[in-house]
């Protein structure tokens, strides 16, 4: 046995592929298959059940054999890692993804991390809640800053999800707007009103649930362009609803531009902001120190 070996079983059981698995590992297939073969046959087991119909598929004894080899590759990781930091001087490289909402968090933790750690280059891309999971699952992405509900059904294997935040779910209208002067309101307040969205997974889900609760509402437009959602409010175009953890922090809200208020009689939504990262990657130094800095920002939020 020995560590390619391993390490070409945890790439093949990733994408149920030993061609994904060859061209990402930079090696042919057969060489792939052959290892995979004598890796089996001193183990005495079938590890991967393989066919053209679905590539692939681990066997149930070896899934037991993945997970150890996950536990390798995550120490592989991080002794590599740890060899980088005796060799240079903080050094490094964090990749974060993230629902564009939620920025304000991301920069505001970026600006104490890069105070203390000026040489880790720094990549940060928004992107949809199902794209950031994604990334995180291929390894793309250290580090997800998403919205997450166990309302929806979204694929989250793979993920470790840890809640920072337990959000509320709230209306947002321009100040303009004569619900503005309203300290709550009912759904069946603003059944009248023109709707503006963002294009995100948990928005759309919460909005199909209340209009088939209650009624469909007229939508003016959605959007996974925050300013553009945010600009029609202003205008007084239209009203959305979004988690206040999301909104507290945005310009608009601050400077009251934009008016939330409290949506009252529609049932609890079970919705929260936190971290997703692999449960299969060893998340390094780094990315563990600008954690730390992010949970500070949130609380301190």
């Amino acid at each position: 046995m020995n560590i390619e070996q391993l390490l070409y079983i945890v790439e093949v059981a990733k994408y149920s592929s030993l061609s994904i698995a060859g061209q990402n590992l930079h090696v042919t297939q057969s060489t792939i298959s052959q290892s995979i073969t004598n890796l089996e046959k001193e183990l005495g087991l079938k590890i991967l059940k393989r066919s053209r119909g679905h590539g692939a598929v681990p066997t149930d004894e070896g899934r037991v054999i993945l997970k150890l080899a996950y536990e390798v590759q995550k120490k592989l990781e991080e002794i590599k890692e740890t060899a980088n930091l005796f060799n240079s001087t903080d050094v490094g490289e964090l990749k974060i993804s993230s629902l564009p909402g939620l920025m304000t968090f991301l920069v505001k933790a970026i600006a104490a991390f890069r105070h203390d750690y000026p040489h880790v280059n720094l990549d940060v891309t928004e992107k949809s809640g199902s794209d950031v999971i994604e990334a995180v699952r291929q390894h793309k992405t250290d580090i997800g800053l998403i919205t997450h509900s166990s309302d929806l059904n979204i694929n989250m294997e793979g993920i470790a999800f840890e809640a920072l935040i337990e959000g509320k779910q709230k209306v947002y209208v321009s100040k303009h707007s004569p619900l503005a002067f309203l300290g709550t309101i009912t759904p069946e307040e603003i059944l009248d009103q023109t709707l503006v969205t963002y294009n995100g997974e948990i928005m759309q889900y919460f909005v199909q649930n209340f209009f088939n609760k209650y009624k469909p509402m007229k939508t003016l437009f959605t959007s996974n362009n925050m300013d553009g959602v945010g600009q029609a409010i202003i205008e007084s175009l239209a009203i959305t609803f979004a988690p206040d953890f999301v909104m507290k922090n945005y310009p608009p809200v601050i400077n009251g531009d934009i008016i939330p208020i409290e949506l009252m009689n529609h049932g609890a939504v079970n919705i929260s902001l936190g971290l997703a990262r692999s449960e299969n990657k060893h998340l390094s130094t780094f990315a563990n120190k600008y954690v730390h800095y992010l949970k500070s920002e949130i609380i301190k939020s």
